[in-house]
């Protein structure tokens, strides 16, 4: 009765162990499971945001193009953003103010798009791919703002025709709160100089926009200069 009784508690801790090495391993395939879940939640979210950049895009140039050919002479005087060489303006008054009204999922040396305007006189801005194309040469003040998320990080730039020109940091890596910073250049640009905002480097961080100026990307002429 003795051997019966060890063999069978012998045989209930092999059980056991059993039935736990299968939990941990249900355990791990389940956490393994979860962080894809999460990774293709984010590729997602950076999916859509491409889709609905370039279905808007799309949009408006096929609205440009329509408009132009339904008003004939009367609008080739009217600039648009996508040529290659943006006619001079006739205004001296240069100046712009854009917000972001939605939170950005975006990856590294994508551009942010501020796709709410305040303010566009002289018409440099474009919401619909977010650079400022100058068409008066001078001096001018460019600043932008970013804002990100609870314990992320996120670096930014400010680049003319594809040159860095200003960087900021905005960390909120190391709290549980939003952080927001600011960056200014003082530049001399010429007529058809392209200016945006991009993304440097992600630490697992979002760009947030509230329409409320939580990010925002401005600038504005302070002396025109000969051509």
């Amino acid at each position: 009765m003795a051997v019966n009784a060890i063999l069978s508690l012998f045989c209930m801790t092999l059980v056991y162990a059993e039935d736990e090495n299968r939990i941990q391993t249900l355990q791990n395939d389940v956490d393994t499971l979860r962080v894809m879940v999460q990774q293709l939640t984010t590729e997602n979210k950076l999916y859509k945001t491409n889709m609905e950049l370039m279905t808007e895009k799309m949009r408006q140039l096929v609205e440009t193009k329509f408009d132009r050919e339904l008003s004939g002479p009367k609008h080739q005087d009217k600039r648009l953003l996508i040529t290659d060489q943006p006619p001079v303006s006739t205004s001296h008054h240069v100046a712009f103010y854009t917000q972001l009204t939605k939170t950005l999922h975006l990856a590294t040396q994508q551009m942010v798009v501020f796709d709410h305007i305040e303010l566009n006189h002289g018409n440099a801005y474009s919401s619909l791919d977010g650079e400022c194309v100058c068409t008066v040469q001078g001096t001018y003040v460019l600043s932008w703002t970013i804002t990100c998320s609870d314990n992320t990080a996120i670096e930014t730039e400010l680049v003319v025709n594809g040159i860095v020109k200003g960087h900021i940091f905005t960390d909120a890596g190391d709290h549980a709160d939003y952080e927001t910073n600011s960056g200014t250049a003082v530049l001399d640009l010429k007529v058809g100089d392209r200016i945006w905002i991009r993304v440097r480097h992600v630490y697992n961080g979002q760009i947030v926009g509230n329409g409320h100026g939580s990010s925002t990307f401005s600038g504005f002429l302070v002396n025109q200069q000969a051509i």
